[in-house]
């Protein structure tokens, strides 16, 4: 007998994430984005080539500014990791479905 609506049977639960104000949903995050930010959520998951030049970032050929990074990460589309000793950007999960529906 299947629980939850898990066609396995198996008693596990289905968890469904919806939408709140806090976290809205991709299509509006999308809609609330410049032409900027959606070009720089592009050049980080297009480009392996990032660094810190100044007070913001080279990713490939763009240059991004703190403050732009700082917005995205607000809106919990990137985040600032070290691999390697060296900074870079990452796109988070919400951040690279919203990047694959710009495509």
């Amino acid at each position: 007998m299947a629980r939850c609506g898990y066609p396995g049977g198996r008693g596990e639960g289905v968890t469904v994430i919806l939408p709140s104000v806090d976290h809205p949903g991709p299509a509006e995050t999308i809609k609330r984005l410049t032409r900027r930010q959606r070009d720089a959520l592009r050049a980080i998951a297009f480009f392996r080539r990032q660094r810190k030049a100044g007070k913001g970032w080279l990713v490939g050929d763009k240059r991004l500014s703190e403050k732009m990074i700082e917005r995205l990460e607000i809106m919990e589309l990137v985040e600032e990791s070290v691999i390697g000793g060296q900074p870079t950007l990452q796109l988070t999960i919400v951040g690279r479905a919203i990047e694959a529906k710009l495509q």
